[in-house]
């Protein structure tokens, strides 16, 4: 058996709901059979399969990974900016698991993912003056992990773009005053209003 289908097999039954554990075992020799790695960073066939799932298969391979321990922070840094991307891309991101994913990914330890997440809150956000989202954004805007020698990166612009996109004026106003003490993030921001 083609090894990059074995490992295809493997992670199509791992996000099937229809997949069983016998059904797995009996695709996939048992001395082979190590299951879907969500600390291994994902291959391309992998990435891709996991870009094309609805979002109900996406909840069960999250409920699934949940169940077994695994949380968002003990996925690999690259499945985490996944999970973003897929609840970004999917228009009914509404849901509870999606939720937790984007509040969690705000404070990720990579970079790469907070800045992702604050993006997408703005995309699905966008238009709806929600407070909640817009202090959650407030908070990246003041997390001094967003700062490189002390230079604003991308997370901290993505989340100033997404407070103007959502729109939430008291947001708006706190964003004003933390950037008045910054002259990097004051010149992005009057870009932005």
């Amino acid at each position: 058996m083609n090894r990059k289908y074995l490992y295809q097999m493997i992670f199509a039954c791992a996000v099937a709901a229809v997949c069983t554990t016998s059904r797995l075992q009996a695709i996939v020799p048992a001395a082979v059979n190590t299951g879907f790695a969500p600390q291994k960073a994902p291959e391309g066939v992998e990435w891709s399969r996991f870009m094309e799932l609805s979002i109900k298969e996406a909840e069960a391979l999250w409920n699934d990974q949940a169940h077994k321990g695994v949380r968002f922070a003990g996925w690999n840094w690259k499945w985490r900016l996944a999970w973003v991307k897929l609840c970004a891309l999917n228009p009914k991101a509404g849901a509870k698991f999606c939720d937790e994913i984007l509040d969690e990914a705000l404070t990720d330890k990579a970079l790469v993912v907070r800045a992702e997440a604050a993006s997408a809150i703005g995309d699905l956000k966008e238009g709806s003056m929600d407070p909640v989202a817009s202090r959650k954004l407030l908070a990246v805007l003041r997390d001094p992990r967003n700062r490189r020698n002390d230079v604003p990166v991308m997370a901290q612009k993505r989340a100033m773009y997404s407070l103007v996109k959502i729109g939430h004026a008291d947001s708006i106003r706190a964003a004003d005053e933390v950037v008045s003490r910054d002259s990097a993030l004051r010149l992005h921001w009057n870009k932005l209003k």
